[in-house]
């Protein structure tokens, strides 16, 4: 254990060899998650030259479609992306090990990183999601700075403090929302440099190059739009259409609030723990790096659960953004434990218990399923001119045609409350006067409230489709039922 702790190289390594057992029963399925899959369309697209925004739509940052895209030109398989998520996976709980091991012991330090993995699995972060790819680049962001605090006491700013905004830039070109971390980094250097001296004006002068590297990734995005005459169209993806869409009503957010506060509960309770471990060490110890470094894992976790209180919808996949900072904070739990199993296994063991990837039923069942169904489009649609009505989105890169429209993720058609500065009645209305010969739908469709023009344009058309048929297929939730019309239009 000793010879394990004193190599970063083979922390990493343990940390790799658990993200990997954590994750591999979901390997190869490409219908596991709903935004995983459509990332992955995405970034297909792109390499066959569509331009994100303009040909086909989505409201999140550049950067995530274009990891995808930099993977597909690697491979265009599911598990290609299943694979990179890993090791990015892995590589963000090396970092919060890194970053616990300036509060904890070595081999607690080790585990948080290990509890960081177990914890994405428990909220949706066990396959391709958004915040496995962003919160990596965060979490470089946070062990950057702490391993400046102290040029930061003494008023410097040096090419590793650059770097970190760098970071925090990039995690907000994957996902916009990122920013209210990255300002958290921000208010956290702009204090450390006034408590070391600095002349307000001074610090402005500091803080300005860190601000230009944050903003960087998305002024280069702005300016390469600009360029190519598609400002308007990137503008309204990113910026108008997350403040115009409809969001949940004030009482369903409220459960869905209590909903997440029960599942963060675990967390909650060995951070919480921990958190009074380290609070009391540092009332006692000399030390004033390590006090920094606990009163910054504390900032950053207070802006992911404020983040998180205020975002207008609640999804499980938005509780990301905190699992990190709870894992460092866990590392106190298990000081001086005799007996850390009872820890180990609330937020390990129950972690993995909870997530998709783990109802292995479904997982022996889902790739032989969904193979099922492709066959069988494949073999109704000669032409592949299929219109996917519902959530395997990532079924037009398995079929191997192009989506019939600009919103290729059909939730943006059917959800009453979407907006995406796109009529979609008329986009809708355009794909079914091209005639798609075979539609995959979802009845009833998983949300609320819906489309109702739009639900009625698609059961208007599948009435005159000749063959209709059932397959039952699996992602994370379970088995969902798809309905494959076909002989249609033609």
């Amino acid at each position: 254990m000793a010879r394990l702790c004193a190599s970063r190289t083979a922390q990493f390594l343990v940390i790799l060899a658990l993200a990997v057992a954590f994750r591999f029963p979901a390997y190869g399925e490409w219908n596991y998650a709903i935004d995983d899959q459509y990332y992955a369309l995405v970034g297909h697209r792109l390499l066959d030259g569509d331009l994100l925004y303009v040909d086909i739509w989505d409201r999140k940052g550049p950067a995530l479609y274009l990891t995808f895209s930099l993977i597909g030109l690697i491979s265009r398989s599911a598990i290609a992306y299943q694979l990179a998520a890993t090791l990015v996976a892995a590589m963000g709980g090396y970092g919060v090990n890194r970053i616990a091991r300036r509060l904890a012991p070595a081999q607690w330090a080790l585990l948080s990183g290990v509890v960081y993995i177990a914890l994405l699995n428990r909220f949706e972060g066990d396959n391709a999601e958004a915040g496995v790819f962003f919160n990596t680049w965060l979490i470089a962001a946070a062990a950057l700075i702490v391993s400046r605090l102290n040029r930061l006491r003494r008023g410097h700013i040096d090419r590793a403090v650059v770097a970190a905004f760098a970071c925090a830039g990039i995690a907000i070109a994957y996902k916009q929302s990122a920013a209210i971390e990255g300002a958290c980094f921000g208010l956290f250097v702009i204090v450390m440099l006034l408590r070391g001296g600095c002349k307000p004006l001074s610090v402005l002068w500091k803080a300005a190059p860190l601000a230009l590297a944050g903003a960087l990734p998305m002024l280069l995005t702005g300016l390469f739009y600009l360029a190519r005459g598609h400002f308007p169209e990137m503008w309204t993806a990113l910026v108008e259409s997350n403040l115009a869409r409809g969001y949940a009503d004030p009482g369903i957010r409220f459960k869905g609030q209590l909903v997440m506060i029960g599942m963060l509960g675990i967390p909650l309770v060995f951070g919480g723990i921990g958190l009074h471990r380290f609070v009391t060490e540092a009332r006692t110890c000399g030390e004033p790096q390590r006090r920094e470094v606990l009163a910054f894992v504390c900032l950053w976790l207070a802006a992911a659960l404020f983040g998180l209180a205020t975002f207008p919808n609640i999804y499980v996949h938005y509780a990301q953004s905190t699992l990190a900072p709870f894992a460092i904070l866990c590392a106190g739990y298990f000081i001086d434990r005799r007996s850390p199993w009872l820890g180990i296994g609330a937020l390990i063991g129950v972690s993995l218990a909870l997530s998709g990837t783990f109802h292995l039923k479904d997982r022996w069942r889902a790739r032989p399923a969904a193979r099922e169904m492709v066959d069988y489009i494949l073999e109704q649609t000669p032409r592949r001119d299929i219109f996917v009505w519902g959530n395997p989105n990532f079924l037009y890169a398995v079929v191997g045609t192009r989506p019939p429209s600009v919103l290729a993720f059909a939730p943006h058609m059917y959800e009453g409350r979407e907006w995406t500065g796109i009529d979609e009645v008329a986009a809708l209305r355009q794909v079914l006067a091209g005639r798609p010969s075979t539609v995959i739908s979802q009845f009833p469709i998983q949300a609320a409230p819906l489309n109702m023009t739009n639900v009625r344009q698609v059961e208007d058309y599948v009435r005159a489709c000749k063959r209709q048929r059932k397959f039952t297929i699996y992602d994370h939730n379970g088995p969902q039922v798809q309905t494959v019309f076909s002989g249609c239009g033609r």
